[in-house]
């Protein structure tokens, strides 16, 4: 009869400490597996998250640009509507709404104000002459000459051809329109610079005054260019 076989503690403990220690191991492989799976992923997240952002401050500066430009079109546009092209005074419909509201201001304050209709004596010739666009230099250098006569309360308009408007608010007594036109007459009749040379214009202004000689917007151009046309049959060169 056989005997039993006792196995050795020691082989017994070193074998179950084997075991743990390999079970120990592979739970540390795998988590280091796990870790760098989640690194790799966490990377792959934030280089996403980072093209995304480029492609987001991208397109806000895209944005912005067409915000921009936008704008600057719109004021283009703004701008066109209420400008002459050639000359950048205010068009004649505009100033029609300007005298408009100097008449309602005018009224409530007991104030006055003028219009002058300002039209260039023998400017054809000059068209003739030297060309469409020497003419079209002569009126830009004109409307620069009104513009910086007149205060900011004041407007300029290109009433057609080479015929102006000045809208002079808030004017003390009668003769100040007189003396300015007169000021004019003598300030438009200095030469101007063209690329063929220098050519010499003189101007016919006619005055109409708020609220003594009409009183509403067109009425008053009326009255004035009506002026222009007798100043103009006087010769030109000369404002009433």
């Amino acid at each position: 009869m056989n005997e039993p076989q006792h196995t050795n503690p020691h082989i017994m403990r070193h074998s179950v400490l084997q075991l743990h220690f390999d079970a120990l191991s592979f739970e540390m492989v795998r988590m280091r597996c796990e870790v760098l799976l989640q690194q790799n992923i966490w990377n792959e997240q934030q280089q996403k998250l980072l093209r995304d952002n480029q492609l987001l401050s991208v397109a806000l500066l895209q944005a912005g640009a067409m915000n921009v430009n936008t704008s600057a079109q719109l004021q283009q546009l703004t701008l066109s509507s209420q400008c002459d092209t050639l000359t950048q005074t205010l068009n004649r419909s505009i100033m029609l709404d300007r005298i408009s509201q100097a008449i309602s201001m005018a009224t409530r304050q007991h104030s006055r104000f003028a219009v002058l209709f300002i039209d260039l004596d023998k400017f054809k010739p000059v068209n003739d002459h030297y060309g469409h666009a020497a003419g079209d230099a002569v009126l830009q250098q004109v409307s620069a000459r009104l513009t910086a006569a007149i205060r900011d309360s004041d407007a300029v308009s290109r009433h057609g051809g080479d015929e102006f408007l000045l809208l002079l608010n808030n004017i003390k007594h009668g003769r100040d329109a007189a003396l300015f036109a007169g000021k004019l007459v003598q300030l438009l009749a200095q030469p101007y610079q063209l690329a063929q040379g220098t050519v010499s214009l003189s101007a016919s202004i006619g005055i109409a005054q708020y609220p003594f000689d009409a009183d509403n917007a067109q009425a008053l151009i009326s009255y004035a260019d009506a002026a222009m046309y007798r100043v103009k049959q006087q010769g030109g060169a000369g404002a009433r």
